[in-house]
């Protein structure tokens, strides 16, 4: 699920369209085919400049890199999800302090326990 709103690293309705773009392209892509793919399903279509900062936003959040290329710029995502993108906003925003309620959880829930050993791979 992504969150729209502002803090703890959760993406905007818009945001998100773009991450699910990049997320389903098969290798970088110019914001000219973000724009493209995100206006083919739109009545109104969204403008070059409006994609372009909406990247821009996600570059500078850190879920996208970007290289030039030209004059622009090919996006590629650098998160693999919105949890990924949840999980750094909260870790970014209260630390070990979250971290350490993560803990908490763990200790008093023992499925919650077997699936964190499951998803380390431990026996």
């Amino acid at each position: 699920m992504v969150e729209s709103g502002g803090g703890g690293g959760a993406l905007g309705p818009l945001e998100a369209e773009v991450m699910a773009v990049l997320w389903a392209a098969e290798g970088p892509v110019s914001v000219r085919e973000v724009a493209g793919r995100l206006n083919a399903d739109r009545a109104e279509p969204l403008a070059y400049t409006t994609v372009m900062t909406v990247l821009s936003r996600l570059a500078g959040k850190q879920v996208v890199a970007r290289k030039r290329q030209g004059r622009g710029y090919l996006y590629t995502p650098v998160v693999a999800d919105s949890a990924e993108i949840a999980v750094r906003g909260v870790l970014a925003r209260f630390g070990d302090a979250a971290l350490a309620r993560f803990v908490d959880q763990v200790e008093l829930d023992a499925d919650l326990r077997a699936r964190l050993h499951e998803l380390m791979g431990d026996s």
